[in-house]
C-alpha cells in the first residue's frame, strides 16, 4: 500500500483545510473502501426493508447471506492475497509487467473454484430455496473478485475514477433494491440479493477493467506464474489467514451459544453480538487511513534508503546512519498513529454508550461493546506490526503472530462461551492483547538486531524449487517460467 500512500501524500501539499479534507477523504475511501462500501450498502438495504414493510424473516435471510459472504470470503482469500501482493511487488520492481494482469485472472480462477466447492458443501441439504443459494453464492464470488482486485490498488493513479467506481456500485445496488421493492417483481430477499449482486458485479468489473487498462490484457502472460510464491512465502499465507481467522473466530464461536439464531435452517449467527462487534470495528478505520498516508510513506522512504545503502555499496557509516533514521521514523510514526487512533477509540467509547442504549441494547451488551472496542484497537495495532514485519520479510514472526491470534481466540472464545454471556467479548480482548504483546516484543527484538537479520540470517544459497507449487508451475510453463526473485537479486 505504500504506492497508494505516496499518491495520496501529494494531495497534502495543499496547505488549505479543504485540501487536507480532500486528501483524508480520498485516503479513507482507498484504504477502507470495500468495508465501508459493504456496510453502508447493507444498512441502507435494511432501512429500505423497514420502509417498504418487508418482514423480519426476509431481512434476516438477507443479512445472513451478506454476513456469511463477507466473513468467509475474507477467510478464503486473505492468505492468497497477501502472497499475491508479494508477487505483484516483485513484478513491478523488476518491471516484469507481462504477468501482472494474468496473475489477477489466475488467482481469481483459483479462488472462484475453491469458493464454489465451499459453497456446495455449505449449502448441501440446506432447506434454503435454490434461487437464494445461487444469489448468495454469486455475491460471495464477487467479493472474492473484489478482494483480489483490491491488491492491485497500488497501481491505481486516478483516485477520482476509483471513488466513482465505489459510488456507482453502491448506487446501482440501492436503486435496483428500491425498484424491486416498489414493483414487487421479486420477493424482497431475492430482489435485494440480485440488486447487490449487480452492484458488486459492476464494482468487480471496474477493478478488472482498470487493471487491464493499466497493464494490458493477459495475451501471452502466464496465468499461474505466481504459484511458486505460495510455497516460498507459505508463512505469510499462514500469518494472514491466522490473523483473519482470529478476527472472525469470536463471532463464529458465539454463534454456537445461546445467542445464536438459525435462519431458515441455513445461516447461524448472533445479531446481538455481531452488531456490537461491527460498531467496535468501525472505530479502527482512522488508524488504517493515517497509517497509509503517514506511517507507511515516511517509513518507506527510510526503508528504501537503508536497503539502498546496503545493495549499492554504501560504507558502514552510511548504513549505520540509515539504520538509525529508519528505526526512528518507524517507531515515531507508529507511536503518533496509535495516539491518533486512541483518541478516536475514546470518542467511540463515549458516544457508543449513548448511541447503543438508544438502539435498545441492554447494560450487558454495552459493557461488552466497551471491551470489544479496546480489543479492536489491539487488532488494528497488531495489523500494523505485522505489516512492518512483512516489509522486513520476517516471515517466521508473521506466521507465529497469526497462529497466536487464531489459537488464542479459539481457546479464550471457548472459555467465554462456557462462562456465559457476561464474559462475551473478553476472550477476543485477551487473545488480541496476547498476540499484540508478542508482536511488539518481536518487532523490538528484530529492530534491535536488524543488521544481523539482514546480513547474517539470510540463506546462503538461493533455491528456486519451492515444493509442489513450483512443480505445478514448472509443469505448466517449463523453462519459460520467470524467476522474479532471482531477477530481483541480480
Amino acid at each position: 500500500m505504500a504506492g497508494v500512500g505516496f499518491e495520496l501524500k501529494r494531495l497534502f501539499r495543499a496547505r488549505t483545510a479543504a485540501g487536507h479534507l480532500k486528501a483524508y477523504s480520498y485516503s479513507a475511501i482507498v484504504t477502507t473502501g470495500p468495508f465501508v462500501l459493504l456496510t453502508s450498502m447493507v444498512l441502507a438495504v435494511q432501512l429500505l426493508f423497514i420502509a417498504y414493510g418487508a418482514g423480519d424473516d426476509e431481512s434476516a435471510v438477507f443479512l445472513g447471506a451478506v454476513i456469511y459472504s463477507f466473513i468467509f470470503s475474507q477467510l478464503l482469500s486473505s492468505g492468497f492475497t497477501i502472497v499475491l501482493t508479494r508477487y505483484l511487488a516483485d513484478c513491478i520492481t523488476v518491471q516484469h509487467y507481462r504477468d501482472v494482469t494474468p496473475s489477477m485472472f489466475g488467482m481469481s480462477a483459483i479462488l472462484l473454484v475453491l469458493g464454489t466447492i465451499a459453497a456446495v458443501i455449505f449449502f448441501w441439504n440446506k432447506p434454503l430455496a435454490f434461487e437464494l443459494k445461487l444469489l448468495s453464492h454469486v455475491f460471495f464470488s464477487e467479493l472474492l473478485l473484489i478482494w483480489v482486485g483490491g491488491v492491485y490498488l497500488t497501481a491505481v493513479k486516478k483516485f477520482k475514477y476509483l471513488i466513482l467506481g465505489y459510488l456507482v456500485g453502491v448506487l446501482i445496488s440501492l436503486l435496483l433494491t428500491v425498484l424491486f421493492l416498489e414493483t414487487s417483481w421479486l420477493p424482497p430477499t431475492e430482489g435485494a440479493l440480485l440488486s447487490v449482486d449487480v452492484g458488486m458485479g459492476v464494482l468487480a468489473l471496474f477493478f478488472f477493467l482498470y487493471v487491464t487498462s493499466r497493464f494490458g490484457l493477459p495475451r501471452d502472460g502466464m496465468l499461474f506464474a505466481f504459484l511458486p510464491y505460495l510455497g516460498r512465502h507459505g508463512r505469510l499465507f499462514i500469518g494472514a489467514f491466522g490473523y483473519t481467522l482470529g478476527l472472525f473466530l469470536p463471532n463464529i464461536i458465539i454463534w454456537q451459544g445461546p445467542w445464536g439464531v438459525l435462519i431458515h435452517g441455513t445461516f447461524l449467527y448472533a445479531p446481538r453480538y455481531d452488531v456490537v462487534v461491527f460498531y467496535a470495528l468501525l472505530s479502527i478505520l482512522p488508524l488504517m487511513t493515517i497509517f497509509v498516508v503517514k506511517v507507511e510513506t515516511q517509513f518507506y522512504e527510510r526503508y528504501a534508503h537503508y536497503f539502498g545503502a546496503i545493495t549499492h555499496g554504501g560504507n558502514l557509516h552510511l548504513i549505520e546512519d540509515s539504520r538509525k533514521d529508519l528505526l526512528y521514523a518507524m517507531w515515531f510514526e507508529m507511536r503518533q498513529a496509535l495516539e491518533f487512533q486512541f483518541v478516536f477509540t475514546l470518542i467511540f467509547l463515549a458516544l457508543g454508550n449513548y448511541i447503543l442504549s438508544f438502539a435498545g441494547l441492554d447494560y450487558n451488551a454495552i459493557n461488552m461493546y466497551n471491551v470489544i472496542l479496546f480489543a479492536s484497537f489491539f487488532v488494528g495495532t497488531l495489523q500494523i506490526f505485522m505489516i512492518m514485519l512483512e516489509y522486513f520479510d520476517f516471515q517466521k514472526g508473521v506466521w507465529r503472530i497469526g497462529a497466536i491470534a487464531a489459537v488464542g481466540n479459539i481457546a479464550f472464545g471457548i472459555v467465554s462461551l462456557w462462562l456465559g454471556d457476561k464474559s462475551y467479548g473478553f476472550g477476543f480482548f485477551l487473545a488480541s492483547a496476547l498476540a499484540l504483546a508478542y508482536g511488539v516484543w518481536l518487532l523490538r527484538r528484530f529492530s534491535n538486531g536488524i543488521n544481523y537479520y539482514v546480513f547474517c540470517a539470510q540463506p546462503v544459497f538461493y533455491q528456486a524449487d519451492a515444493g509442489i507449487f513450483w512443480t505445478i508451475a514448472h509443469l505448466l510453463y517449463g523453462d519459460k517460467l520467470p524467476d522474479l526473485e532471482r531477477m530481483e537479486k541480480a
